[in-house]
Order: structure tokens, then C-alpha cells, then sequence
């Protein structure tokens, strides 16, 4: 099936019960409150967390991010779409699993126990924060300072295609948690769907826009699952995830060079089925399902009648995969020589011989720009585009080297070079020779992340570390961005 490329000082002077039992574990504020862990225990189906707007990872150990950033505008946003703006610095100590909340001048203003160890990834929505270690997921309130941990070996954090919103905690193929940005609301999928045999391809997952529906294949019973934080019970559906948007899901059951494609409602109700070579991608359109075939050819097919028609072809040899960006309306898509962006027309907006969404991403676009690389460096480096998502031009090429960090609409990189660091934006390149190691960038482009003298600072993104610069604690910690 196809597969879409698939971040202390002074500890003593607070106190935390460490323990793993939810239903016992409190934490401890600054003025001595301590809220029980109970009152924050997983029911895994809408689930309330307080979020807000506006939060951007930045990972330490960082592939290229591009727009792998988490965040949103509001609880009644239309679009998946990350934003620039921020208030609070949140940083996670790797080997703790304390998070640290500062404000824009790098004074401390919160502080939580994640209550998990040895962190290998984080993630960020809003107000809510998954520390994620090889065997515990912890879901952190940041504006509450309390914490939840859950036991499961998920060891990474991904996103669905098509929205910044929601988190998924979940080893690649099975039982998962899904965190809604906006809401906080928790979905625990073995709670919601204990279903024998399960396998979710959760690289694969797709989001509507406001991160409220989530669909994922279940490989191992051959069907598609709508999770929903609206609704009390998942839908199933025959065949692979294959679109989603607000109306309908779109699934399709490959059976050598030919797929089935059908449309439902989220009640499962059929409103149409058709037929075409098999399909790799898919964009909803007004009215439309934009289908993309293995060997590139597009057709559009009738969301009423199931009715198709050929409308071109994409040169990009063999599809390998379709990514929906974040405002619904636009399909990256990958082939084995080069890329593509469709849109929901079904018109090819542009093509990119020898360009690729760039790697190590679970999101490739942010609001506004995708970054393409050839993948001629290593670990995210090499020749990269800026490309804009609405017409498709290529707004800027460079040269970089990871690690790469982006702006929230992804038009402005940074990457790290021998001396200091490099910024590109959709007009100029400049490299900042300063001291420290580059991290990562701030999501409105403003600052950047060092280490130096293993230490983390905060620094201008035009000058670099210098006596301004913030002193955000010792190295080793991962680094985000949140308004709160």
C-alpha cells in the first residue's frame, strides 16, 4: 500500500511523585497545590485537554523538517495550517522527561514531570504536549502542569496527512493514541476498537483538515477505520484509506492492475463506487475524487455517480505515494523520478523532475511553501526548492545540509553549516557566522536554537549568539514552541 515519508537545571528546588500509576500519581505546583492524577485519567474517547494556538517542534536530533510543525489558529479553524506565532518555549529534558515552560524572555513559568524516562520523541499541540519514551507515552498539560502516562511502546509521533492538529502515539502498525490539538480530546484505539488482528498503517493515516476525523487502513482485516472525536464508535469500511474530507470517505481495494473505489458517508451509507487502473493518491473535490494511477495517469471520478473520466498524466515515472497539504486542497505526490503537486480540479499545478517531498518528515508542507530535495545529502541535505503551494513556482534553491528546520508556512530554512548556520527564504540566502551548533528555528522564522559550551540559547536568527542571546539550560533536552 502506498506509504507517505514516513523534540535541567535546578531540579531539587521542586518536588514530583514519579509513580506510573495514574490513578494515584499527583503533581506538585509552585504554590503547593498538587492535582491528583485521577482527574486527568485517560477515558481515551473524548478525552479534554486545554490547547491553544500555535506551537512548533524543533528536534535536537532533527531530519528535515518542513513544517513539521505542530500547531494550530483556533478551535474553530477551518484549515489544518501551522502559525508563526508563540509565546512560551517548552523543552523536555531527554533523560528526565521534565518539561520546562518559559516564557519569551527565557524566564521559567511552569514546570511538569512528565512522568516517563529516556525520551525519544515529542510532540506538541497547542497547549498539550506527548512525551513519548520506548515504553510509555506521557500526555502532558501544559497550562495544568499535570501529566498522564499510558503504557506503549510507541517510540515515535506522527501526523495524519492533511493536518497539523492531531498527534499520533503508535508503534507503525498497531494499537495507537490520537491527540487532538484544538480540544485535547484522546482517542485510545483499544478502547474505542479492540478488534482481533488489527494492523493500522498509521504512516499512512489521513486527517481532515481540522484533525476531528482520522482515517487509517486496518491491513490485517483488510478495511479502513474512521476514528472520530465526535462520535462514540468508529465506522469501517471495505478497502484501503484512501481520502477523507468533512462529507465523505473514499476507499479503494486493488486487485492487480485494476481498484474499486468507493465513496461513503461517515455513517458508512454507499453514495457511489468506480472503477480505475489502481490508485496510489486521491484529492476530494467539489464534487470530484481526483485519482492518481500508478503509472501517473489522472482521473477524475464522480463523488455521485462513480462515473470516471482520464484527464491527463503526471511524468514522474511510477506513483509511490499521494500527501494531502494541510489546507485540504492541494496532493503532493511522490513517483520514482520526481514529484508532482495536483490540485483539487484535478489540474497539475507543477511538476519537479529529480524532487522529492523532503525525508523524514510526517508532514511535508507547512502553511504556505513544501520543500523538495534531491536527496543527494545526507540525512535531509543536498540541493533543496522552495516550491509554493498555491501555483507552483519554485520560489528559491539552495544548497544544505542538516539539520534543516523550517518557518511555520515552511518558506524560510535554516540548516547548520561548519561555522555557523544558513537561512533561506523565498528571495534571499545568507549564512550567520556565530558560535554553537544549530538546533533549530523558531516557527516565525525570528530565531534559532544553538548549542553552545553544551548549553541551549535562544538567538537572533539575523546575528546569531551573542550577549542577547537566552540561556535556555544544559543540552540534551528538545526544544518547541507554544502559544499560550
Amino acid at each position: 500500500m502506498p506509504s507517505p515519508p514516513t523534540p535541567f537545571d535546578d531540579e531539587a528546588d521542586r518536588t514530583f511523585d514519579t509513580s506510573t500509576d495514574v490513578s494515584t500519581r499527583t503533581s506538585t505546583h509552585d504554590d503547593g497545590r498538587q492535582t491528583p492524577a485521577s482527574n486527568r485519567e485517560p477515558k481515551f474517547w473524548v478525552r479534554r485537554l486545554v490547547v491553544i494556538g500555535g506551537v512548533v517542534a524543533v528536534f535536537a536530533t532533527a531530519a528535515l523538517v518542513v513544517g513539521s510543525l505542530v500547531t494550530s489558529t483556533s478551535n474553530e479553524t477551518a484549515s489544518g495550517a501551522v502559525t508563526a506565532d508563540w509565546n512560551r518555549v517548552v523543552i523536555v529534558d531527554e533523560r528526565t522527561g521534565r518539561v520546562t515552560i518559559d516564557n519569551e524572555s527565557g524566564e521559567e513559568v511552569g514546570r511538569v514531570d512528565s512522568g516517563t524516562r529516556s525520551v525519544v520523541d515529542v510532540g506538541i499541540v497547542d497547549a498539550s504536549a506527548l512525551v513519548v519514551s520506548e515504553s510509555e507515552v506521557a500526555i502532558v498539560d501544559l497550562p495544568g502542569e499535570t501529566s498522564t502516562t499510558v503504557a506503549l511502546d510507541a517510540a515515535s509521533i506522527s501526523l495524519p496527512t492533511g493536518s497539523a492538529l492531531t498527534l499520533i502515539a503508535a508503534p507503525p502498525v498497531a494499537r495507537g493514541i490520537m491527540v487532538h490539538g484544538p480540544s485535547g480530546d484522546v482517542i485510545e484505539t483499544d478502547d474505542v476498537a479492540p478488534i482481533a488482528g488489527t494492523r493500522y498503517e498509521w504512516a499512512s493515516a489521513l486527517g481532515v483538515p481540522s484533525g476531528r476525523d482520522v482515517l487509517v487502513t486496518d491491513s490485517g482485516n483488510f478495511q479502513s477505520v474512521l476514528l472520530s472525536f465526535d462520535r462514540d464508535e468508529p465506522s469501517y469500511f471495505p478497502g484501503l484509506a484512501l481520502a477523507i474530507n468533512d462529507e465523505v470517505v473514499v476507499t479503494a481495494q486493488n486487485v492487480g492492475t485494476d481498484a474499486k473505489v468507493d465513496v461513503f458517508d461517515h455513517d458508512r451509507e454507499p453514495i457511489s463506487s468506480g472503477s480505475s487502473p489502481s490508485v496510489r493518491a486521491a484529492l476530494i473535490g467539489d464534487g470530484t475524487i481526483q485519482l492518481v494511477t500508478v503509472d501517473g495517469e489522472l482521473v477524475s471520478m464522480s463523488a455521485d455517480s462513480g462515473d470516471t473520466e482520464s484527464t491527463g498524466r503526471l511524468d514522474i515515472g511510477a506513483v509511490r505515494f499521494g500527501v494531502v497539504t494541510t489546507g485540504g486542497d492541494r496532493l503532493i505526490v511522490s513517483g520514482a523520478d520526481g514529484s508532482a503537486i495536483v490540485d483539487a480540479e484535478g489540474a497539475v499545478v507543477g511538476t519537479y523532475p529529480g524532487l522529492q517531498p523532503t525525508p523524514g518528515t510526517d508532514e511535508v508542507a507547512g502553511s504556505t511553501c513544501v520543500v523538495l530535495s534531491d536527496g543527494s545529502g545526507v540525512d535531509g541535505g543536498g540541493r533543496v526548492a522552495i516550491v509554493d503551494i498555491a501555483d507552483g513556482s519554485i520560489l528559491n534553491e539552495v544548497d544544505v545540509t542538516a539539520p534543516l528546520s523550517s518557518s511555520a508556512d515552511g518558506c524560510t530554512l535554516a540548516s547548520a553549516v561548519d561555522d555557523g548556520f544558513q537561512i533561506a527564504s523565498s528571495d534571499a540566502v545568507s549564512t550567520v557566522r556565530t558560535d554553537g551548533e544549530f538546533v533549530g528555528l523558531s516557527p516565525d522564522g525570528a530565531l534559532v536554537v544553538l548549542e553552545l559550551d553544551r548549553r541551549l540559547v535562544l538567538a537572533d536568527a539575523a546575528s546569531g549568539a551573542d550577549d542577547d542571546s537566552i540561556d535556555l539550560g544544559p543540552a540534551g533536552r528538545q526544544v518547541g514552541f507554544t502559544q499560550l
